[in-house]
């Protein structure tokens, strides 16, 4: 049987090697419930870029193609994706070349199709992957153990939080589920750690030493 090889670029679905879990988590430094958090925003932006891949690519606009080639190769190579990532480069490198001009564009209409078919391909060996795990995620586990925390307590937690934000330490994503998981339902303060974590889990870091000095204002 013959390999699927994708037109115009080095790689081919065949070229996705059969992997374990603690490699692919690996550059995660082994976090699995941080890495599930990122392929999940991940996916989430996917079907849309795919669809304008498809789009710009069948409308010969080799310029905008090209911006979001390269936004894709940066985002697949930080999700893990080597693969995609690997083909996206070879894309690039050969739409730069045909940048400003319309004579060969037709051969690239059928890009996001291949894009497609490789994204999906990885995608499915990774939760395959996933479902692998025996990991118990420790945030699930406490969720219903919520519990009172002192004022003391939680400008203590939120001040390591903001340490590792300040270090860009992915801990800063386990680590602020976990205040969360902590923190009684009915604080004054849940919903403003509960968006600030929402911030953390998006890699927004910049954003969450905003809204998080903005919470411990509002707890003096």
């Amino acid at each position: 049987m013959k390999a699927n090889k994708m037109v115009g670029t080095s790689q081919s679905l065949s070229d996705i090697q059969p992997t374990n879990l603690e490699d692919l988590l690996s550059p995660f430094a082994g976090n699995e419930a941080f890495y599930r958090r990122l392929i999940a925003i991940f996916e989430k932006n996917l079907t849309q870029q795919l669809l304008d891949i498809q789009q710009l690519a069948e409308q010969g606009k080799m310029s905008e193609l090209l911006v979001l080639i390269h936004t894709l190769k940066g985002t697949a190579g930080t999700a893990g994706l080597t693969s995609l990532h690997l083909a996206l480069y070879d894309w690039e490198r050969k739409l730069t070349e045909l940048d400003g001009t319309t004579d060969n564009t037709a051969e690239y209409a059928n890009l996001g199709q291949h894009i497609t078919q490789l994204a999906q391909a990885e995608l499915a060996q990774i939760h395959a992957l996933l479902a692998t795990s025996t990991h118990v995620d420790p945030i699930a586990s406490t969720e219903n153990a919520s519990e009172a925390r002192s004022l003391t307590q939680l400008t203590a937690e939120l001040n390591t939080l903001k340490q590792h934000l300040l270090e860009a330490n992915l801990n800063a994503v386990d680590y602020c589920q976990a205040v969360q998981a902590k923190l009684a339902k009915d604080s004054p303060f849940a919903p403003y750690v509960i968006a600030l974590c929402q911030s953390i889990d998006e890699l927004d870091f910049e954003g969450a030493l905003s809204q998080l000095a903005a919470l411990l204002v509002k707890m003096k």
